[in-house]
């Protein structure tokens, strides 16, 4: 078994071919440390995308079948529009987390360098994420209910503007609600103990 010193030098150290049984310790310590928080966030990924697709899968619906109501159909690719710079860098984003990988360390790049790697993207992506989300979600939550209301409510916002408003603000307060939970869970709480992983060896 290597003495914490010992495991510091082969952190830092790129991967070789000699350092085989060394590799299999060091990873069982920085799995241990770090798989779990990346997939704590990978969660949020998949969730996401699945969230994002029904979200195109609606909008394109009604796009085609009221394309026909000028209004209808722009506020359809408004929202289309809303949502494909924020899947666009999700999908970069956890890409080179994914790449980043421990277990994909190869000869000339250290482990080390894959965490920071992965701590490096997610936290890109948080903070792009907190900042995108305060003009898409009240954006995006105004479009859901005026195309809920134009569609299916006879009459529309204008003569139901209570049911609307009311609609409107809580389906905010609820995206509020899950975001906060959701910030908390997979990315403040895992960036923090990829942070102190890191932390730990350049003691």
């Amino acid at each position: 078994m290597l003495s914490l010193d010992e495991f510091k030098n082969e952190w830092k150290a790129p991967v070789s071919e000699s350092m085989y049984y060394d590799q299999a310790s060091l990873f069982a310590i920085t799995k241990a440390k770090s798989a779990r928080q990346v997939n704590r966030a990978i969660q949020y990924f998949w969730a996401s995308m699945i969230y994002q697709i029904i979200v195109y899968a609606m909008l394109s619906h009604l796009l085609i079948r009221y394309g026909d109501r000028p209004e209808v159909k722009w506020a359809c690719l408004t929202g289309l529009l809303l949502y494909l710079p924020f899947t666009f860098v999700l999908l970069r984003q956890f890409r080179r987390v994914a790449l980043a990988s421990p277990g994909r360390a190869t000869r000339g790049f250290s482990i080390q360098a894959c965490i920071q790697q992965q701590y490096i993207s997610l936290r890109s992506f948080y903070r792009f994420k907190r900042i995108y989300e305060y003009g898409l979600i009240p954006l995006s939550t105004a479009l859901g209910v005026w195309l809920l209301f134009r569609v299916y409510v006879p009459g529309g916002v204008a003569q139901h503007w209570t049911g609307a408003i009311t609609t409107y603000l809580l389906a905010l307060l609820a995206c509020g609600w899950a975001i906060h939970r959701e910030n908390r869970t997979h990315f403040e709480q895992p960036l923090h103990h990829l942070s102190s992983v890191l932390e730990e060896f350049n003691q």
